[in-house]
């Protein structure tokens, strides 16, 4: 049964770093193209700093989930 366990948990992990490495670029392109100056002026400001706290917060998500699921996985990897 715990085999089962640490081979779901394993799948699940992988998932897990897949779409974070698919999703990791989600906000690149809207980014650089705010730093070269798509979109000027206040809005554009305005939306340029918020596009970046947006693609910070998104990265920081999936750096966690990762972090957590490989950490569930090690802890089940331990556990006889």
């Amino acid at each position: 049964m715990a085999d089962l366990d640490r081979q779901a948990m394993r799948a699940v992990a992988e998932r897990i770093q897949r779409l974070s490495d698919e999703h990791w670029w989600a906000l690149d392109l809207s980014c650089r193209l705010m730093e070269n100056d798509a979109w000027v002026g206040p809005t554009g400001t305005r939306f340029g700093t918020q596009v970046h706290a947006d693609q910070q917060e998104l990265r920081g998500m999936l750096t966690q989930a990762v972090h957590s699921a490989n950490t569930k996985l090690a802890s089940l990897q331990d556990t006889p």
